[in-house]
């Protein structure tokens, strides 16, 4: 009977080595007590019992400590569990933020490019244009200057021509002689 009773317990549950009792479900079923007039000896069934007993508390303790363990572990590994949805959902924004970020100093970048490149081309408009008004002036001066030379030189000419007419005046004056009588002594002019 014995054997009927304890037998269930033990095959209902799996341990691992650090939980099996001191004696084990087969030591249990081979235990063979000595027959007496009126049965087993009480004193060896009794001292198996509590010895059975025992082990039973210290499996249940043993057990009730792991459950506790258990629990607690479970408790931390939801908390880690939560902490890396956290942590998954922070980096997603972290991402999110980056990736917006870049976007948008991407479009900052394209529109100071594109601003510099058409203040770049207005300057160079400018510069351009400059350019054309400093060679019409170049132009215009060197026309005065030419005209300059012109008008120059027809003065020189102008000149040239007065001073060889006088030259010629002056050699046809020389040429004519003027008689005037001859002064007579005692006359003053």
């Amino acid at each position: 009977m014995a054997e009927t009773f304890f037998a269930p317990l033990w095959k209902q549950r799996a341990y691992n080595e650090r939980m099996r009792p001191t004696i084990s479900a087969l030591e249990i079923r081979k235990r063979l007590f000595p027959k007496r007039f009126r049965g087993f000896d009480p004193a060896d069934v009794t001292q198996f019992l509590e010895a059975l007993a025992e082990d039973l508390e210290e499996m249940a303790r043993e057990l009730d400590e792991l459950e506790r363990e258990n629990g607690r572990l479970r408790e931390e590994n939801n908390r880690h569990r939560d902490t890396e949805a956290t942590l998954k959902e922070t980096l997603l924004l972290a991402q999110r933020s980056a990736d917006s970020l870049r976007e948008a100093s991407e479009k900052d970048a394209g529109r100071i490019v594109g601003e510099a490149e058409a203040k770049a081309d207005r300057m160079v408009q400018q510069s351009f244009a400059r350019m054309a008004d400093t060679e019409k002036k170049i132009r215009e001066l060197r026309m005065e200057r030419k005209n300059f030379q012109l008008k120059l030189q027809s003065t020189i000419d102008l000149f040239q021509q007065v001073l060889n007419f006088d030259k010629e005046e002056d050699e046809l004056e020389g040429s004519i002689s003027i008689h005037r009588p001859k002064k007579r002594e005692g006359e003053t002019a």
